[in-house]
């Protein structure tokens, strides 16, 4: 194999490749930078499309440094050429306001102040009298907002007022207070409940053996009065659970315990006067 000494194309290739290869190392150096180039393995299809991506970069950035410049450009034209008619806007509105008489700047000074207040950047009649008629409305709207706002303050202060009035009624007046016997109470009802208990099931199961035995020699008169004595054992079971449940549902703290005590004793009453009301309908019958 020939020496690329010896061989004038191969050196000519040699120098080429180490030209592209400086260039290569030169696009990822600024790429890269300040970090060092990885390491890669170097070859003839590397090299290749390092030297295609490297190219198509310059040319991109170059294409993005021609329209930036072009973009600088135009935007000084655009400052210049504003400049330019803001100045010559200046001279003639300074020759305009000159040449005015007094009513004529006091006019132009009341226009002016109206724009500002207005927010507005038009000066024609047509867009001050639209704009002027916008803000007449939202004044409106806003005072009618501002007379419920009052209304709903008002209406609340008179509800905070009556529950003051509520909670220190029911701190002082004696009705709403725990009974002293209220966990004796609640203990006797439970042994109520337990002892009584056992006799439902008793006579339930007596009713059962009447209604097997009813042809055997059992009455009628004896079936109907175990019959009635077992309804009346289940109601008074029955209301003696619902009390218990009633107490034993009472809140731990005392605000909370007094609350459902009122409510029992609201219901205490309403049933009170039921059963009084059906005495009543019974006697007159």
């Amino acid at each position: 194999m020939d020496s690329p000494l010896v061989s004038p194309a191969k050196a000519r290739q040699a120098a080429i490749q180490a030209k592209d290869w400086a260039y290569v190392n030169s696009w990822l150096s600024r790429q890269y930078a300040p970090n060092p180039v990885p390491k890669f393995e170097r070859n003839d299809d590397t090299l290749r499309t390092l030297l295609a991506l490297a190219a198509a970069n310059d040319a991109a950035d170059e294409e993005a440094t021609l329209i930036q410049h072009a973009r600088e450009q135009t935007i000084r034209g655009f400052k210049a050429r504003e400049n330019t008619e803001n100045k010559q806007k200046v001279e003639i509105l300074d020759e305009v306001e000159h040449c005015l008489d007094e009513d004529g700047t006091r006019n132009l000074e009341d226009l002016a102040e109206t724009v500002v207040l207005l927010s507005s950047l038009e000066t024609s009649t047509k867009e001050i009298g639209q704009s002027i008629i916008e803000l007449t409305r939202e004044e409106f709207n806003i005072k009618e907002q501002m007379t419920r706002v009052e209304m709903l303050h008002d209406y609340l202060k008179r509800e905070l007022a009556t529950l003051r009035e509520q909670l220190e009624d029911f701190r002082s007046n004696p009705a709403f207070e725990t009974p002293a016997n209220l966990p004796t109470l609640t203990s006797e009802w439970t042994r109520s409940t337990k002892l009584l208990t056992p006799k439902v099931g008793e006579y339930q199961d007596r009713v059962a053996a009447s209604e097997r035995t009813k042809n055997k020699g059992a009455t009628l008169e004896d079936v109907m009065a175990d019959e009635e004595e077992v309804s009346r054992m289940i109601e008074s079971v029955k209301g003696l659970e619902s009390r218990v449940n009633m107490f034993h549902d009472l809140p731990r703290d005392l605000a909370g315990a007094r609350a459902k005590y009122r409510e029992l004793e609201a219901e205490l009453n309403k049933l009170t006067r039921k059963r009084d009301s059906m005495f009543e309908g019974l006697v007159e019958r």
